[in-house]
């Protein structure tokens, strides 16, 4: 069986835990004190690890009086839990704008003849018998191609050697028209 995934909050205890097992468990010659206990739990108790607070507080102290401590703890749930879905909301916007970019085109551009060129899936690229390949510089005659986002043309077959040739200098960039 695997080990439990430990956080910093189960490796290292904060000062607010330190802070409330003194007033908790004092050295032998003091005793509990529970009115500024009771306060650092109320308003830092989202921060404290549940399971060691918990053990520490006794089990004849009234549940009401860690009321404010439980409505800390379930409201710091609840807000990690919205923001959480909001992330998961402005991700899924943003996979959908990425969706229409690529789908659509990033904008409206202009050909040569000044007219709107579509953009996306649906641009149109001129292959004549000038154009060679990006990757081994031969043309491409009746050859099956693919075509990059950037309009970079490339035989099928050449298609594998050419995946990230642009980054380092090779042949795969826009050099070869």
């Amino acid at each position: 069986m695997p080990a439990p995934l430990r956080t910093a909050e189960d490796t290292e205890p904060s000062i607010y835990h330190i802070l409330l097992a003194l007033y908790l468990t004092p050295p032998p010659p003091h005793k509990p004190n529970w009115p500024p206990a009771l306060d650092l739990v109320s308003k830092h108790g989202a921060r404290l690890p549940a399971s060691t607070t918990l053990d520490l507080i006794p089990p004849t102290l009234p549940v009401r009086d860690l009321q404010s401590y439980f409505f800390g703890r379930i409201r710091a749930a609840n807000s990690s839990l919205n923001s959480e879905r909001i992330v998961a909301r402005l991700r899924g916007v943003q996979k959908a704008a990425v969706e229409a970019a690529v789908v659509l085109g990033e904008g409206k551009t202009m050909g040569r003849d000044g007219r709107v060129e579509p953009g996306g899936l649906n641009r149109r690229v001129v292959v004549d018998q000038d154009r060679h390949c990006a990757v081994c510089h031969k043309r491409f005659g009746r050859a099956a191609i693919r075509v990059y986002p950037d309009n970079c043309v490339v035989h099928s077959g050449c298609q594998r050697g050419s995946v990230g040739k642009a980054e380092r200098g090779g042949g795969g960039g826009m050099g070869w028209r």
